[in-house]
């Protein structure tokens, strides 16, 4: 639905920076301290239906942002015919929703919340899965409405009341907005050879698997499910789903998306400038280059996390053979 409302956001924005460098330049860099605030957001918004369309774009509301950037530059060993250079950048940053259409009140149909990052998830926390132990307790569940069973996903009871209730227990379980990343890149160069590989991870935020259904004999990737001999299993076991499933299943897929990966590996060789002007060049280098080779660790080994917001399990790997060439 067209908005005739609608505005620019705003931004005011103050920074503060420092840029060095000592040893000559063997050491240098940029320290960078912002903070800012935008008004009249604007964003994509569900609308109730009657209207003829469920979402539409409006300014909404008020955001802050506060963050620094890191770059850090050493030349670490220089010879004759050897150098290893680093180039490092980190980034931390923090924003959260101050006010919405209503001022200073939560919109949860549109999964924005006062005080939080606009990207969030918002549901039932986990408990892990009900185990043996948990007879008792689970019983006293089950006496006001609830089926839980041994192995079944176990939400947490924010009030006590022995009732999971969408009012009262769902809370913003994570942000989905990393608060850090880092990006790291080391040269080598010896003599007309040069290796670098650049090393890339974002770290404290918290990504939405989906869980997992196991509610019939459907295609999926292996699984650590729970069973009589795998009590201590990750995942809730498997639940025909012709009585309901797992209601709760979902939480089980609510993880820590932290990662750091190499993204890129290049090898290189770069022709003595005597040979190629004797071939008329002014340049000519040959390299080898792999792209997303591996990752160093990920909380979550079943998700491409770099690749797109869109969780995918298809990685873009690949090698190239390349050659520069200039007049």
């Amino acid at each position: 639905m067209a908005n005739k409302d609608l505005t620019w956001e705003k931004t005011t924005q103050y920074n503060i920076g420092v840029d060095y460098s000592v040893l000559n330049g063997r050491i240098s860099g940029v320290l960078d301290f912002y903070t800012s605030r935008t008004t009249d957001l604007l964003m994509q918004m569900g609308i109730p239906s009657l209207n003829g369309y469920t979402q539409t774009y409006a300014n909404v509301g008020e955001t802050s942002n506060i963050g620094v950037d890191i770059t850090l530059n050493t030349v670490n060993i220089r010879t004759r015919d050897f150098e290893w250079a680093t180039s490092l950048n980190v980034a931390w940053q923090k924003d959260k929703i101050e006010e919405l259409a209503n001022g200073k009140e939560d919109d949860i149909n549109n999964n924005w919340f006062i005080g939080k990052s606009l990207g969030v998830i918002y549901g039932y926390e986990s408990a892990g899965i009900w185990k043996e132990d948990d007879a008792a307790e689970m019983a006293e569940f089950n006496k006001k409405g609830h089926s839980f069973q041994v192995g079944m996903a176990r939400p947490v009871d924010q009030n006590g009341d022995h009732k999971i209730d969408p009012n009262d227990d769902r809370i913003v379980v994570g942000h989905t907005r990393p608060r850090w990343t880092l990006g790291m890149t080391n040269t080598f160069s010896y003599k007309n050879f040069e290796l670098s590989f650049m090393l890339y991870g974002r770290f404290d935020y918290m990504v939405d698997t989906g869980g997992e259904w196991q509610g019939g004999r459907y295609t999926q990737r292996k699984i650590n499910y729970y069973n009589e001999n795998n009590k201590n299993a990750e995942y809730q076991k498997p639940i025909h789903d012709d009585g309901g499933g797992d209601p709760y299943y979902r939480i089980l897929g609510y993880k820590n998306g932290s990662f750091l990966k190499v993204r890129n590996i290049s090898l290189g060789y770069v022709f003595p400038k005597n040979m190629v002007s004797k071939w008329n060049l002014s340049n000519l280098k040959v390299y080898v280059q792999a792209k997303n080779p591996g990752r160093i660790f990920s909380n979550i080994d079943f998700l491409e996390l770099d690749a797109s917001q869109n969780l995918t399990s298809t990685w873009n790997r690949g090698f190239t053979i390349g050659l520069n060439v200039g007049f």
